[in-house]
């Protein structure tokens, strides 16, 4: 690994997206802005107040579904609706347009997916068979949104952490499925049609294979899939998970390529954890907008989105990303140890 990087500004081809790298600023002093929030357990840790931890079934609204444990009798997962949604499945709101501004409806539909029983194990911590059971639900839930019929689309993703937006400590996932295409998904997909029509062949396919050759950025992989720190990552040791077989829909992932990506996840995020200090991250399952489709240029993902540094005014102002670090040196760092 080169001991120093040069500055320079990076281009998603797909996405479009340009992203600054400033690699000497990884070495910058770390205060307690840069850390984790996320606090140890203790003793005083608030499990009994925490709606999902089991035996506390009156604190929740309902159970939409759960997949059941024999041994200990119980519940391996569950899915519970979000208590304070912001998309609510009947609306009676009348749209209104003007000159400048207009209104909608806020129809949609959100659930919260329990990922364990067990407050203070995090999915880094997990056994394998834990985090298939994980992604099996996420699937059960994908499917029951997207065969509905009224329109809506399901996003997946977890945050871990106050910094990335979780409120409550207890290991859960989020489901949110507005009824409308979320834009900036919309703006990938375009650009990665405009992409496939550039280079004749899905280019995220040609992402994988030009990652494999090149091998600085890989992180890990299997037989089934690649993890590595994308190009133009927009912040440090951010991952891609994607599979190694082309498919633009989440939806199709087979039982035992479910259980091969709960390893590559798993991985992953013991990698965060263990290089990283288990830091606050956000992930989310990009998946193509419509459903069980076969399009050429698209190919779904996991993408692991750690929280370690603070978007400051000039990205807030311009969404220009400045990631302080490089994706070689991090991939290198996540890399396991020969």
């Amino acid at each position: 690994m080169p001991s120093s990087y040069a500055p320079e500004t990076r281009q998603d081809r797909i996405t479009n997206q340009w992203v600054a790298f400033a690699p000497s600023r990884h070495d910058r002093p770390r205060h307690t802005t840069e850390q984790s929030s996320s606090p140890p357990p203790t003793d005083s840790s608030p499990e009994e107040r925490c709606p999902f931890c089991p035996g506390h079934e009156e604190m929740l609204p309902s159970v939409i579904w759960e997949k059941p444990r024999a041994h200990p009798p119980g519940w391996t997962t569950r899915v519970v609706p979000n208590k304070y949604a912001a998309l609510t499945p009947d609306q009676d709101h009348v749209p209104h347009t003007g000159d400048l501004y207009r209104t909608r409806a806020s129809r949609g539909h959100q659930e919260v997916i329990i990922d364990t029983p067990d407050h203070h194990h995090s999915l880094a911590q997990m056994p394998v068979a834990q985090v298939d059971a994980v992604l099996e639900t996420y699937l059960q839930r994908y499917h029951a949104l997207r065969t509905r019929g009224d329109g809506l689309i399901p996003t997946l993703f977890r945050n871990h952490g106050a910094r990335a937006g979780a409120s409550i400590a207890h290991p859960h996932s989020q489901l949110i499925a507005p009824a409308f295409r979320p834009s900036q998904i919309e703006r990938e997909e375009q650009a990665a049609h405009a992409r496939y029509k550039e280079l004749g062949d899905c280019p995220y396919c040609v992402m994988i294979e030009n990652e494999l050759d090149v091998a600085d950025r890989l992180v890990w992989t299997s037989d089934s899939f690649v993890v590595f720190v994308p190009f133009a990552a927009r912040v440090p040791y951010e991952m891609w998970i994607l599979p190694r077989r082309h498919d633009p829909e989440f939806g199709r992932l087979e039982a035992e390529e479910r259980t091969a990506l709960a390893r590559a996840l798993r991985t992953a995020l013991r990698r965060l954890h263990q290089c990283r200090e288990d830091p606050d991250y956000n992930f989310f399952v990009r998946t193509a907008l419509d459903y069980n489709v076969d399009h050429p240029h698209l190919h779904w993902s996991l993408r692991i989105r750690p929280r370690t540094t603070i978007q400051a005014g000039y990205e807030v102002g311009t969404g220009q990303h400045i990631n302080p670090s490089i994706p070689e040196r991090d991939a290198a760092v996540l890399r396991p140890s020969s």
